[in-house]
């Protein structure tokens, strides 16, 4: 048994190391990283096993060789995992933002709505929104959200309780983007509502055909890339709302985060996961488990974060809202 262990142990460590040279080397372009890429924090789950056994009979080899994954685990993880000092933060102009993908085939539209509405966003960016999702909540949310712009062909909508300035479609290899210019009490900012291409990992282990995930990865650098161009031609300060189909361990995270401070990694606490299984591969289950953190708000320097929470509650989705309260001007 201490025999098995063992070989386990060097196994997964080694595996780890080369995940991460590889990852290194080559972002997502190899079907290892990828894939390791998009598992994400259960990478580490084997430490759970790994550490209270090395320690417990005395492997002292073993204990060395578990300061790679647990550095590793730490250096990814180990911010959202400190809980947060109370700060009083004094704000100039702030506003609430949440992001959403609601589930094409999501027909809960009253649970949805009620999730939707439960922390009161002045912005809601939603992904996924189909013709009978976009009705429903334009009738119940009209009085809160006077200004909304549903673009169908992308299934993305804004509702807003400040006024649009001006909108525009950013075309890219996979879905468009909505990009927005939106007045907050006289100060107007720029929003992004983006659903990124996804992995395809899925799709490859039914084809095996790599020039799809390639393809995949991609359209989501196009996509990242608009987002840069909307940027730089809006010139405003901006808040990106994204399900972004990208752990924190991908090339595309660290490409859009050059750019953009994940709101979730400064002001966030715990592994803030929104993605659910097993809805999230159409199956259906009365228990649903947050397994991945894919959606997020990004935003430039010159906007803060105050605070930003994961909501909880059953909407029908396979995705949780993400919702945080920024300030305009800091």
């Amino acid at each position: 048994m201490a025999r098995l262990v063992n070989i386990s142990l060097w196994v997964y460590v080694g595996s780890l190391l080369i995940w991460f040279v590889v990852r290194v080397l080559t972002g997502n372009q190899t079907m290892l990283a990828l894939c390791f890429n998009y598992v994400g924090v259960w990478l580490f789950f084997p430490l759970l096993i790994f550490g209270p056994w090395v320690f417990l009979n005395r492997h002292q080899l073993g204990i060395v060789s578990l300061i790679i994954p647990v550095g590793l685990f730490l250096w990814f993880y180990g911010p959202t995992l400190i809980p947060r000092r109370t700060q009083t933060i004094v704000l100039v102009q702030p506003v609430t933002v949440l992001t959403f993908n609601v589930r094409h085939g999501n027909t809960a539209v009253d649970a949805l709505l009620a999730v939707v509405d439960s922390r009161k966003a002045e912005i809601l960016a939603l992904q996924e929104v189909n013709s009978s999702h976009e009705e429903h909540l334009s009738a119940a949310l009209a009085e809160r959200y006077p200004y909304h712009w549903y673009y169908r062909p992308a299934g993305l909508v804004v509702y807003s309780a400040h006024p649009i300035l001006a909108q525009e479609i950013y075309p890219s290899q996979h879905w468009p983007l909505q990009s927005i210019v939106i007045n907050v009490r006289e100060t107007p900012f720029h929003l992004i509502n983006a659903h990124l291409a996804p992995p395809g990992i899925f799709p490859f282990f039914e084809t095996l055909d790599l020039d799809q995930v390639r393809d995949l990865a991609a359209a989501r650098a196009s996509q990242i890339a608009q987002i840069k161009n909307a940027m730089r031609e809006t010139g405003l300060p901006t808040i990106v709302a994204c399900d972004c189909n990208m752990t924190n361990l991908t090339s595309a995270y660290a490409q859009i985060t050059t750019n953009l401070r994940d709101a979730y990694k400064e002001r966030g606490w715990g592994l803030g996961h929104t993605l659910l299984l097993p809805r999230g591969l159409e199956i259906r289950s009365r228990l649903n488990l947050p397994v991945q953190r894919i959606d997020y708000l990004f935003h430039s320097s010159e906007i803060r974060v105050a605070q930003v929470r994961v909501i909880t509650g059953d909407s029908g989705s396979d995705h949780r809202p993400l919702w945080a309260r920024f300030d305009l001007q800091p």
